[in-house]
């Protein structure tokens, strides 16, 4: 059986343990941790009753962050219901977004949370409807709810008349069952219940690069630099985008990242050429410029930009087209191998 509530846990957390139990018993019925067994009440009452007494637990640890420790930094635990609150002192912001405080491992990880309502008074408590907060589900959390809900629909049978009452869109599904994402900014001073199938980096974002610290100490990147390489790409955008953070050039093609990204979004868009992929075009030529042997160990130096620039200026082929010149329709890099030896039919 899972140990009594810590000592050191405050009458309010333990209040907060309480209030939220219900809600998980709700919530955990349709997310990726088993339903309660037979043997645990359902009641709220008993829910209630069974935390206080250490002989009717489930076997699920609690585990509580306080505010400093997510000020410095703190890893939520997988399979563990988990309490944490959110310091009061945010800086300049008054409150901070869900992904940059967890770790920005949301679409990756299923997670799903709850947050008590800052507004206790007497008079809106008791006006108050459905659950007394807001929850928040990953994205990943989100899809696996989507992709379950639509595969039991699809199992249905028009003659099964009580499947066809439950075969509601997700929206209607979600204001039956109160299991939505609701929240994805938490206001300075709240407190909230978690539950990871993975452990995420908790923490504060000081330097304002979108990567909490707890995230950065795990990359290596530098908590007070918001561009830890100096590519000119933001540390959390690089993440998110798939790039190093703490390597300027994430594929070696001699174009650093933030050069590729023109408009440093973290993003491949359209007219840019792939930081992840040294070459775009797949013609052979890396984007940039880069030393390849060919021949009896020959080493030249080739590529599409050769000054690097992120341009195509004048003797220069495309990096996002194979064949840049269609008139002699030769491959890029047959073009400037050929050049290099003489054939100035094909030279870009």
């Amino acid at each position: 059986m899972a140990s009594s509530l810590p000592d050191t846990v405050s009458v309010t957390t333990k209040a907060f343990m309480l209030a939220l139990l219900p809600v998980a018993a709700i919530v955990g019925a349709s997310a990726f941790w088993p339903a309660p067994s037979s043997g645990v009440p359902t009641e709220s009452g008993e829910i209630a009753l069974a935390l206080l007494l250490p002989q009717k637990q489930r076997e699920i640890p609690w585990v509580v962050i306080d505010a400093n420790k997510v000020a410095s930094g703190a890893t939520v635990p997988q399979d563990t219901n988990v309490i944490f609150h959110v310091p009061l002192n945010l800086g300049d912001a008054t409150a901070i977004n869900r992904e940059v405080l967890l770790g920005a491992r949301g679409s990756d990880v299923r997670y799903w949370g709850y947050c008590l309502p800052q507004n206790d008074e007497p008079a809106v408590v008791e006006n108050r409807q459905g659950f007394p907060g807001l929850m928040f589900l990953s994205d990943k959390e989100r899809q696996a709810q989507r992709q379950a809900a639509s595969s039991s629909a699809a199992r249905r049978s028009i003659y099964d008349i009580k499947a066809v009452d439950d075969s509601l869109n997700e929206q209607e599904r979600e204001r039956q069952t109160g299991i939505r994402h609701q929240i994805d900014n938490f206001p300075a001073g709240s407190l909230c219940f978690i539950m990871t199938e993975a452990p995420l980096p908790i923490g504060l974002d000081a330097d304002g690069d979108l990567l909490n610290a707890k995230a950065e100490n795990g990359l290596k990147t530098d908590p007070l630099n918001p561009d830890s390489d100096g590519d000119g790409v933001p540390d959390g955008l690089e993440v998110r985008g798939g790039t190093q953070p703490t390597i300027r050039d994430t594929d070696s093609d001699g174009l650093i990242d933030g050069i590729e990204d023109k408009n440093l979004n973290g993003r491949l868009d359209p007219g840019e050429t792939d930081p992840s992929n040294r070459d775009s075009d797949r013609d052979s030529l890396c984007d940039g410029l880069c030393v390849v042997r060919v021949g009896n160990d020959q080493i030249l130096e080739l590529g599409e930009d050769k000054n690097l620039n992120g341009r195509v200026d004048t003797g220069e082929t495309d990096p996002l087209v194979r064949i840049s010149n269609a008139k002699v329709g030769v491959n890029d890099y047959d073009a400037v191998y050929r050049c290099l030896f003489g054939d100035t039919s094909v030279c870009p």
